[in-house]
């Protein structure tokens, strides 16, 4: 068959299917008899083979419709992975019970690189200077971390490369959704909306977070909750049950709230119109109240930090010190008050010190390990401590070490040379952003690019005792800003200037 014939056949059968489906969106009779036909197949497949085939057929479908949505609508593709990736750890708890084993993480891997293809393949999505992308302190400081990473193969420490080759595809996914959001975030009403929809999808985790300490829990989330006496001890604090949303534990939902808290805070304080006023304040009430339901005492110190930081960044502005003179007073009310609710209590523990048991635990056992760490500047290798030691490289110096920290797993398992590159990545990213900051003209992309900068500073602060920077959906939210850093100047220029 020649080509002339080939696409005499194919081109009226794509512009049929393009009309049906995607014009008329099966509001046809056509797509009355496709859905009919398709209900049928799925009736008949659940009473005469198994009913499981009813479920399959259902899921193949959704399946396509969202491959196609992803082919089409590569900013559908960037949304809907983002709100999944709150979802893995829910999902996880409601089939708990059931015989079949589902690794819903997994989705989100397969779907990744489908749109990035979908991406690469559309030319108003490719990135019309690549000098910006490749040639910011920001992408540079992460390739060398990501060059740092394929040296530590070498690394003679570890037991095993396996945990090395999980931890390097994590961190490439990492860099291809940041590449992903680079090309799509290209203009200011794209990271505007960006920004909206992290916010929206936050404070909505945060919501359910406030149904479970207000209405309880569901029966499949206090299975769970008990299914681990250990688990179930950490759960429960003081007489307090923290709770975690849709995210993996209490500590995961406590800084995602806190960080976004933080940032509407910063927002409404400096924006002008009410109706924004109003949503960034019913998202700060349902965050703060989440944040203190999750009983995190690292977000406590994020949520202080990040105060401070925006107050010295700004303390030329008279609002600002209105701010900090408010924020200082409702801070020593809270601290003094005779009678505080469990939450209220959970949080005045983190000024405990070294009274506290399990901070007492953590530094002895950092102690401990230190004069392994002193002889090996490259660590002990990748994914050699926390929970992955045990997994990857039974029988390791650091397998049963717990490092409890973003910094301290990076200074056990990378040495104190992975630990300075990581420390200069951290300072080389809110430097060259409050550089741009102070030199953007737009009041709005001010406004939400000082918010953005605080909100990643709390994030770094929530490292000292936590893995604040690393699960989702904060991660995306973490590199978006990072990419709206670099395009600032771009997006002032744009605006000033259309």
């Amino acid at each position: 068959m020649s080509n002339n014939n080939y696409i005499k056949i194919v081109r009226p059968v794509k512009q049929w299917f393009r009309y049906h489906f995607f014009e008329r969106k099966l509001n046809s009779v056509v797509g009355f008899a496709v859905l009919s036909i398709f209900a049928v197949i799925v009736g008949y497949s659940s009473v005469f083979i198994d009913y499981t085939a009813g479920f399959a057929l259902v899921g193949i479908f959704i399946a396509i419709l969202i491959l196609i949505l992803f082919m089409r609508y590569p900013y559908f593709g960037l949304y809907f992975l983002i709100a999944y990736s709150a979802l893995p750890a829910y999902l996880g708890r409601m089939f708990m019970d059931s015989s079949t084993k589902i690794d819903f993480g997994l989705i989100f891997n397969i779907l990744l690189p489908i749109l990035l293809f979908s991406i690469i393949t559309k030319s108003q999505f490719q990135i019309s200077n690549e000098k910006s992308f490749w040639g910011n302190p920001i992408t540079t400081s992460y390739l060398i971390l990501f060059l740092f990473y394929i040296i530590q193969a070498l690394n003679p420490n570890m037991n095993s490369i396996l945990g090395w080759v999980s931890y390097i595809k994590g961190f490439i996914s990492l860099l291809v959704f940041y590449y992903i959001l680079f090309c799509l975030l290209k203009s200011w009403a794209t990271a505007k909306l960006f920004i909206y929809f992290n916010i929206v999808l936050t404070t909505v985790l945060a919501i359910y977070s406030c149904k479970q300490q207000w209405f309880g829990l569901t029966n499949f989330e206090w299975k769970w909750a008990t299914a681990s006496p250990i688990g179930y001890i950490m759960l429960l604090q003081g007489g307090f049950l923290r709770k975690w949303s849709t995210l993996s534990d209490p500590a995961t939902a406590g800084i995602l709230f806190t960080s976004v808290a933080v940032q509407c805070i910063i927002l409404f304080l400096r924006e002008k119109k009410w109706k924004a006023k109003i949503f960034f304040a019913i998202a700060i009430i349902f965050n703060l109240l989440a944040y203190g339901y999750s009983g995190t005492r690292t977000a406590t110190l994020m949520l202080l930090s990040g105060i401070a930081f925006y107050g010295i960044s700004t303390i030329n502005e008279k609002r600002t010190l209105v701010f900090l003179l408010s924020a200082i007073g409702i801070f020593i009310v809270m601290m003094v008050m005779p009678y505080s609710p469990p939450a209220i209590s959970r949080i005045k523990s983190t000024f405990q010190g070294t009274k506290d048991a399990s901070a007492a635990i953590r530094d002895y056992d950092r102690h401990q390990v230190q004069p392994y760490l002193y002889e090996h500047p490259m660590g002990g290798g990748v994914f050699t401590c926390g929970i992955e030691g045990p997994k990857y490289n039974p029988g390791h110096y650091l397998m049963d070490f717990q490092p409890d920290s973003g910094y301290m797993k990076v200074f056990a398992e990378e040495g104190w040379i992975g630990l300075a590159i990581l420390l200069f990545t951290y300072f080389l990213i809110l430097s060259y952003a409050l550089h741009n900051f102070y030199r953007v003209s737009n009041p709005e992309i001010q406004n939400h690019s000082i918010a953005l900068i605080v909100m990643i500073f709390t994030l770094m602060v929530g490292q000292f005792s936590q893995f604040a920077l690393g699960p989702a959906p904060q991660i995306f939210s973490y590199f978006g800003a990072l990419v709206i850093f670099i395009k600032m100047s771009d997006f002032d220029q744009n605006e000033m200037n259309p």
